[in-house]
C-alpha cells in the first residue's frame, strides 16, 4: 500500500526501485550517483521478487550492518550473488539471535566459518577473481554480521521478530548451505 492509502499507489521504495529498472534510468550516471551510497556495490541483479518476510529481513539487517558488510563484489552470476546475499542475510539474524545461548551460538559459529570456508574454496575453483572473494569473507565475517556493541537492543529484537523460527529454520537445515549449493549456481 502506497502512502496515499491507496492499494494500487505504489510504495516510494516500490516506486524508486522500479526506476532502477527502466532502461531510461538505470544508466543515468547523475541518478545513480545521487540514490546509492558512494561505497554500494550491487550484489545480485536476477529480477527476482522476495518475499516481505525476506525484505523486512534484509531491511533489518542494513540497519545493523556495517559500511564494509555491504560491499560485496558481484560473481558475474546472479543466482549466485543472491544464494551468497541470501545466505548472509539468513546467518546475520542465526548469528544474532542465538547470541544469548552460547552453546547455540558457538554451534552455528563453527557451521558458518566452515561455511563460508567452504563457499570460498568454491568461488577460487571456479576463477573467481580475488576481489570478489575477498569481499565475500569480508561480508560474510561473523563479526560483521553481528551487530555493534552501541546497537540498540531494540533493533536486535525487531531483527529476531522477522524470524521467530530462526532457530527451527537452523536445526531443520531449511536454509542456504553454501556448501551444498553454490557450486550448483556457478555451472
Amino acid at each position: 500500500m502506497g502512502t496515499g492509502g491507496h492499494p494500487l499507489e505504489p510504495h516510494p521504495l516500490a516506486a524508486l526501485e522500479h526506476t532502477l529498472w527502466r532502461t531510461d534510468s538505470r544508466h543515468d550516471r547523475a541518478l545513480m550517483d545521487a540514490t546509492f551510497a558512494p561505497d554500494f556495490h550491487e550484489f545480485g541483479r536476477s529480477g527476482a521478487t522476495p518475499s516481505t518476510l525476506t525484505l523486512a529481513t534484509l531491511a533489518l539487517a542494513a540497519l545493523l550492518a556495517t559500511p564494509l558488510s555491504a560491499q560485496v563484489v558481484p560473481t558475474g552470476s546472479p543466482a549466485a550473488d543472491i544464494l551468497l546475499s541470501q545466505a548472509i542475510a539468513e546467518h546475520r539474524v542465526f548469528l544474532t539471535c542465538s547470541a544469548l545461548d552460547p552453546e547455540t551460538h558457538a554451534r552455528i559459529l563453527a557451521g558458518w566459518q566452515a561455511d563460508v570456508a567452504s563457499a570460498t574454496a568454491i568461488l577460487a575453483a571456479h576463477n573467481m577473481p580475488g576481489e570478489t572473494v575477498a569481499a565475500f569473507t569480508t561480508a560474510a565475517d561473523p563479526q560483521v554480521l553481528m551487530p555493534g556493541d552501541d546497537t540498540p537492543w531494540a533493533e536486535v529484537q525487531a531483527l529476531c521478530a522477522t524470524r521467530p523460527d530462526w532457530r527451527q529454520t537452523y536445526d531443520s537445515r531449511d536454509r542456504i548451505i553454501l556448501d551444498l549449493k553454490l557450486a550448483g549456481v556457478l555451472k
